[in-house]
């Protein structure tokens, strides 16, 4: 089959049409209701963001938005992060090479109060003054943000 096929052209509009279809439902309509959010430097001594919990027994979603403060994110550097609950355990931890902007976890809550949220990067390359945004969101069911990091 030809590229230039007018039909094959009309099949991939088609396509494109209806995974940004998608894509808006998934962004709009199925993000849960955002319950929390915190700022958090990426220093390794600085303070964790804190997340209050109001609703123990509900699964909460956690986005982790990174970004360098002048040029965008470096290649050069891992994310690690770490959920303390209010008693001090250690509630989910990870960690990772940066290959894209946004990390989600999901964790579900057994008390109400202040979870700490501590995020710290390693530079492997460069320097390191990078920030990050953290949002909660409670009855989340978005499928194609939390997979792909949009």
């Amino acid at each position: 089959m030809d590229p230039a096929d007018p039909r094959l052209k009309g099949w991939g509009i088609a396509l494109g049409i209806v995974f940004f279809s998608l894509a808006m439902v998934d962004f709009v309509a199925l993000k849960g209701e955002h319950v929390a959010s915190a700022n958090v430097s990426l220093r390794a001594d600085s303070s964790p963001g804190v997340i209050d919990v109001s609703r123990p027994g509900e699964e909460h979603l956690v986005q982790i938005s990174t970004r360098k403060r002048s040029h965008g994110e470096s290649k050069g550097r891992s994310i690690a992060w770490r959920l303390v609950a209010p008693d001090g355990t250690t509630v989910e931890e990870d960690s990772e090479l940066v290959s894209h902007k946004k990390r989600f976890f999901e964790f579900l809550p057994v008390e109400e109060g202040a979870y700490e949220l501590h995020v710290e990067e390693t530079v492997l390359l460069g320097s390191g003054n990078g920030t990050a945004s953290v949002a909660v969101y409670v009855n989340d069911r978005r499928i194609l943000g939390p997979l792909i990091g949009f």
